[in-house]
């Protein structure tokens, strides 16, 4: 009963609540962050800012947790941190048929970018779509990210804006604290909501359970 009672709390958390500046922390502390959620002023009014899309990706998740598993368990084996897993909500919503404007499925790959890192992509046969083959493509995009950036915070930076533009910004700040970049009036704000979204559900899904 005692089991059946927790688990029903846990599911209300996650399908209501915000997660707390602590999984915050903890999640900015496992992708590489020696900044906490307090020493980054352009996170202020994060949780309220991104209640609505929050609550929608929290909802897909729920509805994908099956097919997120099979992605997450690939990640962990790449020792790579399980924020990255939760990347295609903020790209796709998680639906590995999606279009958009020149890039298809969970990871929102381009034709070049997907070829690239292995996949098939023809008429009748776009891999970009295959949850497992695309996953694999950007395990290894996101390994090369980190080679050249170091900082796993950095990957997801350049997974959003690309490389030549967050070196840019770099070398602009002389600095790569999360905290200077995000301030910059020249940080893509696709890439910041991208970023904040990620953070939060990861903060949820992942960070939080240590709490409960």
């Amino acid at each position: 009963m005692i089991k059946l009672l927790l688990a029903l709390v846990i599911t209300f958390t996650l399908a209501h609540a915000q997660p707390s500046a602590e999984a915050i922390n903890a999640s900015l502390q496992s992708i590489g962050s020696e900044e906490s959620y307090e020493d980054i002023n352009a996170l202020n009014g994060v949780r309220d800012k991104y209640a609505t899309s929050y609550e929608s990706h929290m909802n897909r998740y729920k509805i994908t947790k099956e097919d997120h598993a099979t992605i997450a368990k690939k990640f962990e084996e790449a020792n790579i941190p399980l924020f990255f897993s939760l990347i295609p909500y903020c790209e796709s919503n998680f639906r590995s048929n999606i279009h958009g404007h020149g890039t298809a499925g969970l990871w929102q790959f381009m034709a070049q970018s997907g070829r690239t890192y292995g996949l098939t992509i023809k008429k009748g046969n776009d891999e970009r779509t295959n949850i497992c083959r695309s996953t694999d493509a950007a395990i290894l995009y996101i390994k090369d990210l980190k080679k050249e950036f170091g900082s796993w915070y950095l990957v997801d930076f350049a997974y959003g804006m690309g490389e030549i533009k967050l070196k840019r910004l770099i070398k602009k700040n002389g600095s790569s604290k999360i905290s200077v970049l995000l301030k910059d009036p020249a940080f893509p704000r696709g890439t910041k909501d991208h970023f904040s979204k990620t953070l939060l559900l990861d903060a949820t899904i992942h960070q939080s359970k240590s709490e409960e």
